[in-house]
């Protein structure tokens, strides 16, 4: 999948992404990383271009608590 990066007022974010999680003194523009159809969040850190770059990963943990599943994973050699 293709991940792509856009740029969004804080209130137009909140259609796409939850913003629960995010500090008080969030700025009034989000970068909102998309992964394909899959997934959406607003996130500062850095992404692949699409998912075949990851390569081989190992699933460490997972849980699903509020409607939420959680993967936790790491990228193996």
């Amino acid at each position: 999948l293709d991940v792509t990066i856009e740029f969004m007022p804080l209130e137009e974010a909140g259609a796409y992404v939850d913003l629960s999680k995010l500090p008080e003194n969030v700025s009034d523009t989000l970068r909102i990383v998309r992964v394909g159809d899959y997934d959406a969040c607003a996130c500062i850190g850095a992404h692949v271009s699409n998912t075949s770059e990851i390569g081989t990963f190992k699933i460490l943990s997972h849980d699903f608590s509020d409607g939420r599943w959680r993967v936790r994973w790491k990228v193996i050699e």
